[in-house]
């Protein structure tokens, strides 16, 4: 380059410079707002695990084994902390991973007609624990109803 354009680039940047230190406004970043999450639901856990939670955010919970001691449970909480951002809760909360990645798909014969099974018997204790995973993969959207129509 030539010196006429190296200082009409350095007059610019000083320009510049002048106009950005003369004005007082402070520039307000968008904010983002956390993903909302479905409450999350802690279950019983097997006797050798409990549950931590990072940040002390109640809705980041952590499983790990309670033979821990409490210098370890620190440090292995301190470590999750600082990585918190690639874990994720839902497949929305995975960032720049497809949700195809992460779906299955069946593949069906297009010649076989779909049939339906008899309905199982269960006692009444089991019957709660279907129903609550069920709704749970239906709320998720992991499963959907199919109404079939008699004809």
């Amino acid at each position: 380059m030539s010196d006429s354009q190296d200082s009409d680039l350095e007059r610019d940047a000083e320009d510049f410079d002048e106009e950005e230190d003369s004005e007082d406004k402070t520039l307000e970043l968008p904010k983002f707002e956390k993903p909302t999450r479905p409450p999350i639901e802690l279950k019983p856990l097997p006797s050798g695990l409990r549950y931590v939670f990072l940040n002390n955010d109640v809705e980041s919970p952590v499983i790990i084994s309670n033979k821990l001691s409490e210098e370890e449970t620190a440090k292995l909480i301190a470590i999750l902390e600082k990585h918190q951002p690639v874990f994720g809760y839902t497949l929305q909360d995975l960032k720049g991973i497809s949700p195809a990645l992460c779906t299955h798909h069946i593949p069906l014969d297009p010649d076989m007609t779909p049939s339906r099974e008899p309905q199982r018997r269960l006692n009444n204790a089991m019957r709660e624990v279907v129903k609550k995973e069920v709704l749970m993969l239906l709320h998720a959207g992991i499963i959907y109803p199919i109404w079939q129509v008699s004809g």
